[in-house]
């Protein structure tokens, strides 16, 4: 067979070609088809949304400079710290990366150009030479030889990438906490509301609570609201049923409008027989009879809700609404009940935007059995997940597939053709691995779904936590090695211990697969910007099936950022970059170029597409930082290994970085992470006191200027609302169920923003 490193060097020319034409490809279909369809690409200008004051410019290329000039600190008012929490994460990676990539090329490439590996092989166990280091592969470590006293650099090397990741992830989680602070003394309804849950069956009453709260309240009056959920579910069925006459009553409206006559339906099965009737009064009255059942089913629900729970210990959820802020971080933090966490467990309420309302009545006993339940399906789905993955990763390899007799023969034409070879063990896996790993992500969001979190955000941070773990598993540890345990499995079984050494040996190697791999990424990104099938679809939907200005809407409506997704996939990329940076730093090139990338695509669409539907403070930026250290402690282990397999015992001293990182990592928490949760008490801040005299400024206005001002009704997708009401606009209606997602349109009302989807008026 062909050198190996040859081989490797083919497939990474083939894969770097490959997927250059493919960016372009994107790049100049985007700078092309921006320009035609401007509702498509710059959605939220167009739709005139919050914070959106001027699209991009109009030029061919002109974009890239606007989105790059776009000051991160404005996204704060159109996307919320969610976004800009995100796009400084995807910086500061650049940054790691950038810093990295001099190092390395001024501290790792000469030295390991000038290894001596080739002249000191020794003979494997059959008596033959392993293959010459030759290509690129010449600069990387596995052009050392072992015990060679150049691994010092490496050893120095190692500190480096230690202290710059440290350096960078304490700036960001620093500036994290200063952002939360602010967030936290806002006026946004979130700020002055908790969520009790599992509240006491004797207590699950309004006056009950009103009474329990204003006992530990020096000033009675700072209780603002109390809103009980009553459990119904089963009124979401009728809702939805509502929701398709509703959507039916409006096409036949918009008939009429066209063709002044009036539509017919026939009664009998899916409309095809019986008896003709008008279309548009048979809809009204079937919305009518649901409007009028869902009221009553939810008053039943209420009414009877103490007779169909007599004995139980514990109620439902609940709402409860201050009048100060500092009040609900005092009762979020101060134990209540005798019997805490198990009764009367308080958090900090979500914003009304932020509520899933489908699991807002689930109790901490039926989470917990959910829980159990989903991380036993999610181990299970990891273990199966791993062994297509293991096997396409395995088969991708020549030497898996010459052991092989039933492939053999295929194994002699591939290699024929090194345009061939080079698809075959560059692209192809990596292809169907990334294939493999987008399967997952409708799983992830179902199973998040079906575990009981209360808060939109908190699914998205269950698939965060749950998606990264498969990647690093799937991604980092089975395809990565899979295919050098298949292809020595004969070795293996005679000696079981010979496998760390012999996964230890081919991780040079291996990392040209992890840089095809992130070629592979950011070529999706660039199409996740073209967005050419979304394109495509969704002109096909606006040409045959919109025929309601809702229809139009929700067809054109472009969704929220998956921050949890994103965040994952980026960490991924991060944490292999971080692994190989110093046996082969050739892979933190295109670390840069990745995270280059993702910062220009991700920054264009939170600014101009993808609309917001919650806020969420920047949640996700704690969980990014824990897993980012974590990768620098794989990093650190990993690195330990290696230099006892190349016989540089000195390289135990990495144990000191990694005691320095964990240390590193309790201080931060220490210091950013309660103060991020909790924010601070507002008296204890000058500039706060003006802040207080700025919102009774504003109550004193708004009280004498108008007395029947209408309550400000949240949009949650139209435009962006992230919950910030004032305190003194509060709608008692924010925290109630959205059991009526859309609004009836009557033949005479004029199509515009009227369908806030999830309000809760009709």
């Amino acid at each position: 067979m062909a050198n190996r490193y040859e081989a490797q060097d083919s497939a990474f020319v083939v894969t770097f070609v490959i997927n250059s034409v493919i960016t372009i490809i994107f790049f100049f279909l985007f700078c092309f088809l921006r320009r035609k369809y401007k509702s498509f690409y710059q959605y939220r200008y167009e739709k005139n949304h919050k914070g959106i004051v001027a699209p991009p410019s109009d030029g061919f290329f002109s974009w890239v400079g606007d989105t790059l000039r776009y000051d991160l600190n404005r996204i704060k008012d159109s996307a919320g710290m969610d976004g800009y929490m995100y796009l400084r994460n995807v910086k500061t990676n650049f940054l790691i990366m950038l810093v990295i990539m001099v190092l390395g090329a001024v501290m790792l490439y000469p030295t390991n150009a000038v290894g001596k590996y080739n002249d000191h092989r020794e003979k494997d166990e059959d008596g033959n030479y392993p293959d010459p280091v030759v290509g690129l592969s010449r600069i990387s470590m596995g052009n050392i030889e072992r015990g060679s006293s150049l691994l010092w650099v490496h050893l120095v090397f190692v500190l480096f990438v230690t202290f710059t990741v440290l350096f960078f992830t304490y700036r960001d989680y620093r500036d994290y906490s200063k952002n939360r602070i602010v967030y936290r003394q806002q006026s946004r309804l979130s700020n002055y509301s908790i969520l009790l849950r599992d509240i006491p069956i004797q207590m699950f009453t309004k006056d009950e609570l009103s009474h329990y709260f204003r006992n530990h309240l020096a000033n009675q009056s700072d209780l603002l609201d109390i809103s009980l959920q009553y459990p119904a579910p089963h009124i979401y069925k009728l809702v939805n049923q509502r929701e398709t006459f509703i959507k039916k009553y409006e096409a036949a409206i918009e008939k009429y409008r066209k063709t002044q006559e009036k539509p017919q339906v026939k009664l009998g099965l899916c409309g095809c027989f019986g008896e003709k009737v008008d279309a548009i009064d048979h809809y009204q009255t079937q919305i009518d009879d649901l409007t009028k059942k869902i009221e009553d089913e939810r008053a039943a629900a209420e009414s009877d809700y103490y007779e169909k729970n007599a004995g139980k210990k514990v109620a439902g959820t609940g709402f409860v609404v201050f009048n100060q802020r500092q009040i609900q971080k005092e009762m979020v933090q101060t134990i209540m009940h005798e019997k805490y966490q198990s009764q009367f467990s308080r958090y900090y309420a979500p914003d009304p935007n932020d509520v899933f309302w489908p699991n807002i009545h689930i109790g901490l006993k039926q989470y917990y059995i959910r829980l159990l339940l989903v991380s036993v399906f999610t181990f299970f789905l990891i273990f199966f997940w791993m062994i297509p993955v293991a096997f396409l990763s395995g088969f991708s390899n020549l030497g898996t597939l010459a052991k092989v007799p039933a492939f053999s023969w295929l194994v002699d034409i591939i290699e024929k053709s090194d345009v061939l070879t080079g698809f075959l063990q560059g692209f192809l896996p990596n292809l169907i691995l990334i294939i493999f790993m987008a399967l997952l992500i409708p799983i992830m969001y179902a199973i998040s779904r079906a575990t009981g979190y209360f808060a939109n955000s908190k699914i998205e941070a269950s698939v965060f936590s749950k998606y990264f773990l498969f990647l690093v598993f799937n991604v980092f540890l089975v395809s990565a090695i899979a295919g050098t345990v298949f292809q020595s499995i004969k070795e293996i079984a005679d000696n079981p211990g010979s496998i760390i050494s012999t996964i230890a040996n081919a991780l040079g190697g291996l990392s040209f697969q992890m840089i095809n791999y992130v070629l592979l990424a950011a070529s999706g990104l660039m199409g996740g910007l073209a967005r050419v099938v979304g394109l495509i679809i969704r002109n096909i939907k606006l040409r045959w099936l919109a025929k309601t200005r809702r229809q139009i809407d929700e067809i054109t409506h472009q969704g929220p950022f998956s921050y949890g997704v994103a965040y994952a996939t980026n960490l991924l990329i991060l944490q292999l970059c971080l692994a190989y940076c110093t046996l082969s730093p050739f892979i933190v090139i295109f670390g840069v170029w990745y995270f280059g990338v993702t910062y220009l695509v991700c920054k264009y669409n939170i600014i101009w597409v993808n609309t917001p539907n919650y806020q969420s403070g920047g949640m996700f930026y704690p969980m990014s930082f824990r897993r980012t250290l974590v990768g620098l402690l794989i990093y650190h282990i990993l690195m330990i290994g290696t230099f006892n397999v190349y016989k540089f015992y000195y390289g135990i001293l990495v144990v000191i970085p990694l005691v320095v990182t964990i240390i590193f990592w309790y201080v931060c928490e220490r210091i950013f992470c309660n103060i991020s949760k909790n924010g601070i008490l507002d008296p204890y801040q000058k500039h706060m006191q003006q802040l207080q005299a700025q919102e009774i400024e504003m109550e004193q206005s708004i009280s004498s200027s108008s007395q029947a001002a209408e309550p400000i009704q949240p949009h949650m997708q139209e435009t962006f609302n992230d919950g910030s009401h004032s305190i003194f606009e509060y709608n008692q209606n924010m925290y109630k169920p959205p059991y009526y997602p859309g609004k009836l349109m009557e033949p005479n009302v004029s199509f515009g923003s009227e369908f806030p989807l999830g309000s809760a008026s009709v």
